[in-house]
């Protein structure tokens, strides 16, 4: 099968220190060619002389530099991806996530009468209060405006005329027949940890892992800030680059506690053992898709503590961990309670191992993507 994916960063295939998006193309893409597929990543934008990595073709989709300035993105960006998605010819198109050039992906599908996969990264993909963030313009004096109008073409054509919207979990398949979308879950997919971890004894408490940077959302960093300073006789570890005005406050806080280590960025290897070495990890965030760090976790045996996220029901009906419903006061008290019960700790982390196997395996998730690729192609 001839697969062409499309995203705007090559971090995934070209280094270990992609975020989670990007993470999850990469690795979709490098297993899909372990299968014997034909796989091509587009980049939009520049991905360096035409390589193959991984067994998985890399394209650039424009050069930055050219194009004149203010109208590059409609006179050579955006027609130029087009010309480059239409001439990969390919059986399958497959972006992840919202964003400007996600129509001309769906377009490009439907010149070729190819399966177009549109991938939900995140639940706020669905909805236009946010496409500020979804679209990169966060602060943006054009943010208003512009980003919203681009929801609207993403969310009214793109996503309707896909083959597929790809789903993560169950609330996102929800929001999809509400909104009449044609959907399908297609999990995020996971490697096997290295063995050398899966025996290691945890030495620290909490483990905090995402990057909150200039005009992103925080991902729930201040909540951090007030469970740390809350709870001084438990220890936490916060991995990724904390930057960014509007959180100051919160990273400085964060940064004087005694008992936050504040490791800074990780590439993915470091993240890995950095779960290991820790008795649960936490998720922040008032919304997610499903966290690449709450899945690495339960690979590893580390239930996870959340303040709102709970994809599928999976902390409360599979019991993997502890959400708590938005409520900070219950999150602090869920860490102090897994932390003291050995035993329950345990038994969820071996919960979150065997879940992990059974549907997050690259087998698994590319089985699941070939089946939902033998569908009938878009009509031109």
């Amino acid at each position: 099968m001839k697969i062409t994916l499309v995203g705007y960063s090559a971090e995934g295939l070209l280094t270990s220190s992609a975020g989670g998006s990007e993470w999850q193309t990469a690795l979709l893409a490098r297993c899909l060619a372990d299968r014997g597929h034909d796989v091509t990543f587009v980049v939009t934008g520049y991905a360096g002389i035409e390589d193959t990595v991984a067994g998985v073709r890399l394209r650039s989709g424009w050069d930055p530099d050219r194009g004149l300035r203010f109208v590059r993105a409609a006179t050579y960006r955006y027609p130029r991806l087009l010309r480059v998605l239409r001439a990969q010819d390919a059986d399958v198109y497959y972006s992840r996530g919202a964003s400007f050039f996600t129509p001309f992906v769906v377009r490009a599908a439907r010149d070729r009468g190819a399966v177009c996969l549109l991938a939900l990264a995140s639940d706020r993909d669905l909805y236009p209060d946010s496409a500020h963030v979804l679209f990169g313009l966060e602060g943006s004096r054009l943010s208003p405006v512009v980003a919203r109008l681009a929801h609207e073409v993403y969310r009214k054509w793109a996503l309707p005329s896909a083959t597929w919207v790809t789903v993560q979990n169950r609330e996102q398949a929800d929001a999809c027949a509400r909104l009449g979308l044609r959907h399908a879950l297609l999990p995020n997919i996971l490697l096997d940890p290295p063995e050398r971890l899966r025996s290691v004894e945890p030495v620290r408490d909490a483990l905090w892992a995402g990057n909150v940077l200039p005009g992103r959302r925080s991902k729930g960093v201040e909540v951090l800030a007030e469970l740390a300073q809350g709870l001084p006789e438990v220890t936490f570890t916060v991995a990724g680059e904390l930057a960014g005005d509007a959180h100051l406050a919160a990273i400085e806080r964060l940064e004087r506690l005694p008992n936050v280590d504040a490791r800074g960025s990780l590439t993915h290897d470091e993240t890995l053992a950095a779960i290991a070495a820790h008795r649960l990890v936490l998720n922040t965030s008032p919304s997610e898709g499903f966290s690449n760090v709450m899945l690495e976790g339960w690979a590893l045996g580390r239930p996870c503590v959340t303040l709102a996220v709970n994809p599928s029901g999976l902390l409360s009906r599979d019991r993997l961990g502890v959400c708590a419903e938005g409520d900070v006061a219950t999150m602090a008290a869920a860490i102090v309670a897994l932390l003291n019960e050995d035993d329950a700790r345990r038994a969820m982390g071996e919960r979150g191992r065997r879940y992990v196997a059974e549907a997050h395996a690259p087998a698994t998730v590319c089985a699941s993507f070939e089946t939902l690729a033998d569908q009938a192609p878009l009509s031109a």
